[in-house]
């Protein structure tokens, strides 16, 4: 961990050529075993989509935007984005997942690495669950202001590592090279954003706004944060998360979620999605 800034990261990343070969192969069938995604993960993205689309409109971002969401996956959130009104489309370098993407919703992701895309002027720029994935959080910071037009928003969302509801089993993984907390991630931005709506009870959910003058270095966190979020490392345990995370009541709600999940294991992608825009609560 960062004295400085309170960022987390593994002792020894990976080549960049390392990564590359990797999540344009290799990392989808390690983390969900299939080359494309099942019904089930099309259903939990589906939903996982409507979710950030409420936090984004919450944060006064309008629609009708040119829309890029970096790390596409299978497509949901490009096709559910679209379906909410925004002009969406998407980047993803895992080859069958893109594929999937064009084949299953008709949507535009291209297969490609962030570092390939070129067409600047997008009102919003969406990242779920990638940037602790990418080895250079400030040149990602860079290139996405270069991407959003004056004014545009950059949304983020990476798992919380203050967070007191993830099982000691489901922190630290091979794949995420940084740990990010409220204070790490708003340093790493504030060159070049400000961010504008914050939530951090759960996942660490970000609505940033883009700065017209970028500055010279980040802004870095308190003594007191970085402080805070050393305690916060220190105090995650079986403890924690039975008695204050909710842990011991996680099986009273997958119940009810594979039920759901189960209905949807006979359909077809796109049936799912728009099952699901028809009717969030199902």
């Amino acid at each position: 961990m960062c004295g400085s800034c309170a960022l987390v990261q593994q002792a020894n990343l990976p080549t960049d050529e390392e990564l590359r070969i990797y999540y344009s192969h290799n990392y989808r069938e390690d983390y969900k075993s299939t080359h494309k995604p099942k019904p089930k993960y099309v259903y939990r993205a589906g939903r996982a989509a409507l979710d950030r689309l409420v936090r984004i409109r919450k944060a006064g971002v309008p629609q009708g935007e040119t829309l890029l969401d970096i790390g596409a996956g299978g497509g949901e959130f490009v096709y559910m984005a679209h379906k909410g009104g925004f002009v969406s489309q998407g980047v993803e370098p895992h080859q069958g997942y893109s594929e999937f993407a064009r084949d299953e919703y008709g949507v535009k992701i291209e297969t490609c690495q962030i570092s390939d895309i070129e067409h600047p002027g997008f009102g919003i720029v969406t990242m779920f669950h990638v940037l602790e994935h990418l080895a250079h959080p400030e040149q990602v910071m860079a290139k996405v202001h270069r991407l959003l037009k004056e004014g545009g928003h950059f949304v983020l969302e990476v798992p919380n590592i203050t967070q007191n509801d993830a099982s000691p089993h489901n922190i630290y993984f091979k794949a995420h090279l940084f740990y990010y907390s409220r204070p790490s991630l708003i340093a790493a931005a504030s060159a070049y954003f400000e961010p504008i709506y914050v939530e951090d009870t759960g996942n660490l959910f970000i609505v940033f706004k883009r700065k017209s003058n970028p500055l010279p270095s980040v802004l870095l966190p308190s003594a007191a944060d970085v402080k805070h979020v050393a305690r916060r490392l220190e105090e995650k345990g079986w403890g924690e998360y039975l008695f204050e995370g909710g842990g011991l009541t996680k099986i009273f709600t997958r119940i009810p979620k594979s039920f759901r999940e189960g209905k949807v294991k006979q359909m077809e992608p796109k049936q799912i999605l728009d099952q699901l825009h028809q009717q969030p609560d199902v």
